[in-house]
């Protein structure tokens, strides 16, 4: 078995009155890709800001790269510094006037050191990542200025410029266009092929899970309902459960898609 990279052990997350996740235990070991899918309020983001130890009201055992997070942990700082993160809400344009190089640069700040110029290696890294995801003609141009799928690219690649050792990405499609989706996705597939990292995608459209996703865990009302490969967990009945009935799945190419079923054709 291979080192943990989350490990969870009762965790119940209860910022207020109500209980928002309770999960008995779940282990992602180092290099796996795991997609967390679910309906909206299944606790998909919170689970993430657990792991970022940025949620209020936890109880139990949260591990991360063989780090615990409780109030007494410390070092959440430099834990942060190996975890790359991309956020499911944007920016405004207004807040970030700041050109794609600079906000891919934010990524190494971390790793250089609050208030320290970046050194030339830092910057080797940043335009390394630019181009890898073909972001060098937009690299002058200011961040708000350019289209949401665009941006989206630029905060994967603020994120990898870190050096992460564990990615989390959450709903990294959200409110993109058909075309745009699609190319996030490759960009995703090609970290999961071409890097060691350890990935977690949370999202709950099935057509958003790139093939190289050999894990699904599905949360409905904040507990763990499912949890194996999409061969095994991403079954019709289980999709009726999460979404209602009269839904089919295909699988073509690696990739799970959801349509209507035969009774709900035009």
């Amino acid at each position: 078995m291979t080192e943990a990279a989350i490990q969870l052990q009762t965790l119940c997350v209860r910022p207020g009155r109500r209980v928002t996740l309770s999960v008995e235990a779940l282990r992602i070991g180092r290099g796996e890709r795991v997609g967390v899918l679910g309906p909206n309020g299944a606790g998909k983001s919170t689970l993430l800001r657990c792991l970022l130890g940025m949620q209020a009201g936890v109880r139990g055992g949260v591990e991360v790269l063989g780090r615990p997070l409780n109030a007494r942990a410390g070092g959440l700082a430099a834990l942060r510094r190996r975890i790359g993160y991309v956020p499911q809400m944007l920016p405004a344009g207004g807040e970030m006037p700041l050109t794609v190089r600079e906000v891919v640069a934010i990524g190494r700040t971390g790793i250089a050191g609050m208030l320290r110029p970046l050194r030339r290696d830092d910057w080797r890294i940043v335009d390394a990542w630019i181009d890898r995801l073909a972001l060098g003609p937009l690299a002058p141009r200011g961040f708000g200025e350019i289209s949401g799928g665009e941006q989206r690219k630029t905060l994967i690649a603020r994120a990898m410029v870190q050096q992460p050792e564990l990615l989390l990405l959450d709903e990294p499609t959200a409110n993109l266009d058909l075309g745009w989706r699609e190319r996030i996705v490759q960009v995703i597939d090609e970290l999961c092929r071409n890097t060691p990292l350890t990935l977690v995608l949370v999202c709950h459209e099935l057509e958003v899970l790139p093939s190289g996703c050999g894990r699904v865990v599905v949360l409905d009302g904040g507990r763990v309902v499912a949890d194996g490969s999409p061969a095994d967990v991403l079954s019709a009945d289980r999709i009726a459960s999460l979404y209602g009935p009269g839904l089919d799945i295909l699988r073509c190419g690696g990739r799970w898609a959801v349509v209507p079923g035969e009774g709900e054709h035009a």
